[in-house]
């Protein structure tokens, strides 16, 4: 029985392996022969955006520079110790106000002794016209008795003689009078920039003296940014664009501190020559500032119009892929298989505008691009539109048919 048992065993063993081997060969012979295995590719889902066409200006983006219409470095015109100082730093001061005194103790009694000199000089000079009168009125009697032969011409020659040299003393004395006077007012003078004001009313920096300091000729004290209603803003435009602006026209500025929108401000001079290190002409410009927002050394942005209002392609932001090889979208196609493909173009790419961008160059009106999830997308991948049925496609295109 055993025997019998085992060849039966091994008949089910080889029957089983036939089984096997043939069930391999005709799944072999299907495959190579007529039916093909589907090997499906996901689709990536992204948003599907026509370029078009808007009216654009060309502009030039530029960075201002905010300046003071009236604008000033205090400095000491004379040496001195300070005795006073009448404000602190950030403080508003007014026209004619005074900002810091220096010891003018040496001063004052030279002025003192000069206007005493004054009064000496002034006295010597009315003693000398005082003689001028004796001797106009002893040469006057002279002549009348020379007339008479009571006198001798002698004493009349004498008497002129006298008359001239007081005549003179009075003119010397004059001139020493005028150049005592001259010295007062050079003291007072000196005196004056010993007391140093503001010019104009504004705003103090921060003040760099301090109170019995010395301060030596040209010390800096404190800049002074004038308080008005209007303020400068000064920029520079290549000098191949510098004739497209001219006084009186009006370009946008921009800043975080002017608000959300754009400032028109006004041009209102241009500078004579170009600058030989940038070839850059500079430009200023006028803005308000009634509320101080813009304060002396911020920068704005500039936009300067520097052509004609023509027809260009705009795409949305989210479609541009940069890399350094260069700014590229994906153009969304039909490609194999009846699917959308997406194909890899290069662009060039003017200004942003708003969430858009210009396109100067690779794309044509109409063309579809690929906007927000593009960074999903390669050259050849499968694309379906964001809100159409998910499409598949096969990975490899239609199966070769069956010989015959």
């Amino acid at each position: 029985m055993k025997p019998l048992k085992s060849i039966v065993t091994a008949a089910v063993i080889l029957v089983g392996l036939l089984a096997t081997a043939g069930g391999l060969a005709f799944w072999k012979v299907r495959s190579n022969h007529g039916e093909p295995n589907q090997a499906f590719e996901p689709a990536e889902t992204t948003e599907v955006v026509a370029a078009r066409v808007v009216p654009w200006r060309p502009e030039a983006r530029l960075v201002g520079t905010v300046i003071s219409v009236r604008s000033v470095t205090v400095s000491s015109e004379v040496s001195g110790v300070v005795k006073e100082v009448h404000f602190e730093s950030g403080a508003i001061v007014e026209a004619g106000q005074l900002l810091l005194t220096l010891d003018a103790s040496t001063e004052q009694a030279d002025l003192a002794a000069s206007e005493a000199n004054v009064r000496v000089m002034e006295a010597a000079a009315r003693v000398v016209e005082t003689n001028i009168q004796l001797w106009e009125s002893n040469t006057r009697r002279l002549t009348q008795a020379v007339e008479a032969s009571a006198a001798s011409a002698t004493e009349l020659d004498t008497a002129k003689a006298t008359l001239a040299s007081a005549r003179a003393q009075l003119d010397r004395a004059n001139a020493e009078w005028e150049q005592a006077k001259a010295r007062v007012e050079q003291v007072k003078a000196l005196i004056e920039k010993k007391s140093i004001k503001a010019p104009f009313r504004a705003k103090a920096g921060l003040r760099n003296v301090h109170l019995g300091q010395y301060l030596a000729e040209g010390t800096v004290i404190v800049g002074l940014q004038g308080l008005d209603d209007n303020i400068y803003l000064d920029f520079a435009l290549p000098q191949e664009q510098g004739h497209r602006v001219k006084p009186g026209d009006s370009v946008m500025a921009t800043s975080a501190v002017l608000g959300e929108e754009p400032v028109r401000i006004e041009v209102v001079a241009i500078d004579a020559a170009v600058d030989t290190s940038t070839r850059n002409v500079r430009i200023r410009a006028v803005v308000s500032n009634k509320e101080g927002r813009l304060r002396p050394g911020m920068f704005v942005d500039i936009s300067v119009p520097v052509g004609e209002m023509q027809d260009y392609i705009m795409i949305p932001g989210t479609a541009v892929r940069r890399a350094s090889y260069g700014d590229h979208v994906f153009v969304i196609a039909p490609g194999d298989g009846g699917m959308l493909r997406a194909k890899q173009r290069f662009i060039k790419l003017g200004p942003s505008v708003g969430t858009g961008v210009i396109v100067l160059q690779g794309l044509a009106a109409g063309d579809e691009v690929a906007a927000s999830g593009s960074f999903k997308l390669r050259e050849g991948a499968a694309v379906n539109k964001a809100g159409s049925a998910p499409a598949h496609g096969a990975a490899h295109g239609a199966p070769e048919s069956a010989p015959k």
